[in-house]
């Protein structure tokens, strides 16, 4: 078969409408909803705590944050402490809700915290303990994203969990 310059146009003119379809696609399908982007950044920071990672688990949090007495650097001093001394092994959210309104939302978060005995074998995998607890906050749309402005957390009686 000769290749002729007339079959090499058509197929370069073939490959630039389907780059040129695939960029449209990607340029015009609806990115995540802010709900999401919630969900996301929650997600991210229990994953991020579990594995002892502070300053990511700290990154949805805003410079403006004020919660239960602390600010910013208190919270991320309580994370630190409780990654760092191994206060759990697992950071596990349960349920999360999230309402949007605007520049503003309200997330309400269920999360197990355990810590294995950390054995050899599914025993020691197995917790040994834990807690739950339920993080309300209140989140703003931020130049950087959605941040935690503001939460609230309490110990959650295990009936009560969603």
């Amino acid at each position: 078969m000769r290749v002729t310059a007339r079959s090499l146009a058509t197929l370069a003119a073939a490959a630039l409408v389907a780059l040129g379809g695939a960029w449209a696609w990607r340029a015009l399908r609806p990115g995540p909803s802010d709900e999401e982007r919630i969900r996301a950044l929650l997600l991210d920071a229990a994953r991020a705590a579990e594995e002892r990672r502070v300053n990511d688990a700290m990154a949805g949090v805003s410079e403006r944050f004020q919660g239960q007495g602390l600010d910013r650097a208190g919270l991320r001093q309580l994370v630190a402490f409780h990654a760092l001394r191994g206060a759990w092994n697992a950071v596990v959210p349960l349920g999360i809700e999230v309402q949007v309104s605007g520049d503003r939302a309200e997330a309400s978060a269920d999360v197990a915290f355990a810590r294995g005995a950390g054995g050899e074998g599914i025993v020691g995998r197995l917790p040994e303990e834990g807690s739950a607890w339920r993080v309300e906050a209140s989140l703003e749309r931020e130049r950087e994203g959605w941040r935690v402005v503001t939460a609230r957390w309490r110990r959650l009686p295990l009936a009560d969990g969603r």
